[in-house]
């Protein structure tokens, strides 16, 4: 299914009308934005019962046969999915999760099909394929492990060992990929590259001062960046993500209403919230699409990194950081350990998938944002009125600013130029600690930090 497909049906996120593309920051369907979008063709296609996932009954009904070409209901699971027709194949991959991940699987150990590179690593689908082939892995790892700690060194480990090789390859192949879209559509759009560190320590100490003194320069933005003609609204400060991805809601650069079942999640306390990630995390087909909203995504991850930290011992887990190999170096269990082990590594193995998925959906928004922000009219206004606003803030304060010279000036080279060896943000949390000293003692000569 591609984007002018579901675009047949009326967003009920964004309310695009028919054959109209979804208002997303990237003008195209979203799956974790705009999923209701892909529900309603599918329901009227297929005579599908998909409603959300917290909310679904364990049942389907086969859809009717459909007149045209392409238009055949598949039942799901198909136990052969890559074999289907290509558009048939689309279809199912959208309603069934655990049939995309059979056929990434099956591409990644020899499968050669026309068509199907493009269907599963398009920029509509390639992240969910990414999500597919990463459970995949996780699988055949868990499998094989299993096997081997039971004693049975046998064909069947080996070929679930080559076809976990195979995935891991593809995996980052796809990975590659994705990250390569990506730095290709920030460069056309001019956020990439970054500019590099200045080791200007004029510049440096500058815009150290701005930090140091952040309430106050936030006013003078506003005041500057107002005057100049920008909305109140838009050059307000941002004290955090959750501010940034408001405003961008506010500003029509997203579109990711806060309706009930967002402001329910946002409300949960965290046992709440951790037993309905851990409901998400059990299940594959059933996703919880309220956690991929931006508003809860940083919430996500933190929790699953608390989660997973929590569960790596008991899943026999040195980190966080993968699903390390029991096989190499195998420890002798009972039947009922393994069974315990098995299910432990199981819940693991889906919270990693699940942070994952959480953080490329995080690189993606903030992508989004930096592509919404820097089109917008008010862009350029404002990075004039900050360069204004630091600029004041020297001549208002010019003791705190060579202060903060002189501390630069034994990294000095060369008059005016830094290089610093270690971490800039360290260096600058110590300095901004001896000017709190100062101002302590003598309040009347020194601004306290605002």
């Amino acid at each position: 299914m591609t984007s002018s497909d579901i675009a047949m049906i009326v967003c009920p996120t964004c309310a695009a009308p028919r054959h109209s593309p979804c208002r997303t920051l990237r003008d195209r369907p979203t799956t974790a934005l705009h999923r209701g979008r892909t529900l309603r063709y599918l329901n009227t296609r297929f005579a599908l019962e998909l409603p959300e996932p917290h909310h679904r009954a364990m049942q389907r009904r086969s859809g009717p046969v459909l007149d045209g070409a392409a238009l055949r209901a598949v039942r799901v699971p198909h136990p052969q999915p890559w074999q289907l027709p290509l558009p048939e194949l689309s279809d199912l991959i959208n309603v069934s999760f655990l049939a995309l991940a059979a056929v990434v699987t099956a591409q990644a150990c020899g499968l050669r099909r026309t068509g199907l590179d493009e269907l599963l690593y398009g920029p509509d689908r390639i992240e969910q394929s990414i999500d597919a082939l990463t459970y995949a892995l996780y699988d055949r790892q868990i499998r094989r492990e299993m096997l081997v700690l039971s004693g049975r060194r046998d064909a069947g480990a080996e070929s679930l060992k080559a076809q976990q090789d195979a995935v891991w390859q593809r995996l980052r192949e796809a990975e590659r990929r994705l990250k390569a879209q990506r730095v290709e559509e920030l460069t056309a759009a001019g956020v990439l590259p970054f500019p590099p560190a200045t080791d200007d320590s004029r510049r440096v100490a500058r815009a150290w001062l701005g930090r140091y003194l952040s309430t106050e320069k936030d006013a003078l933005v506003l005041e500057i960046a107002t005057a100049a003609g920008v909305p109140a609204t838009a050059a307000a400060p941002i004290r955090s993500i959750q501010d940034k991805i408001t405003r961008s809601i506010d500003n029509g650069w997203l579109i990711a209403p806060l309706n009930d079942a967002v402001r329910a999640v946002l409300a949960l306390d965290e046992p709440a919230f951790t037993k309905r990630l851990l409901a998400d995390a059990g299940g594959q087909d059933e996703r919880d699409d309220v956690l991929c909203h931006p508003l809860v995504l940083n919430r996500w991850r933190d929790q699953l990194n608390d989660i997973l930290r929590t569960v790596a011992p008991s899943a026999d887990n040195p980190h966080t950081k993968s699903l390390t190999d029991l096989t190499r170096t195998p420890t002798s269990r009972t039947a009922a350990q393994l069974e315990q082990l098995h299910a432990r590594r199981r819940l693991f193995a889906a919270l990693l998938q699940r942070r994952a998925q959480a953080v490329r959906l995080i690189t993606a928004l903030n992508d989004g944002l930096s592509l919404a922000e820097r089109a917008d009219p008010s862009h350029a206004l404002l990075k004039r009125a900050g360069d204004q606003a630091y600029d004041e803030l020297v001549r208002r304060h010019p003791d705190l600013y060579q202060r903060i010279r002189s501390h630069l000036a034994r990294f000095e080279t060369g008059y005016g130029r830094l290089q610093i060896p270690g971490s800039r943000t360290q260096l600058r949390e110590q300095i901004f600690k001896e000017l709190d000293r100062t101002a302590m003692r003598a309040p009347a000569g020194v601004p306290a930090r605002r």
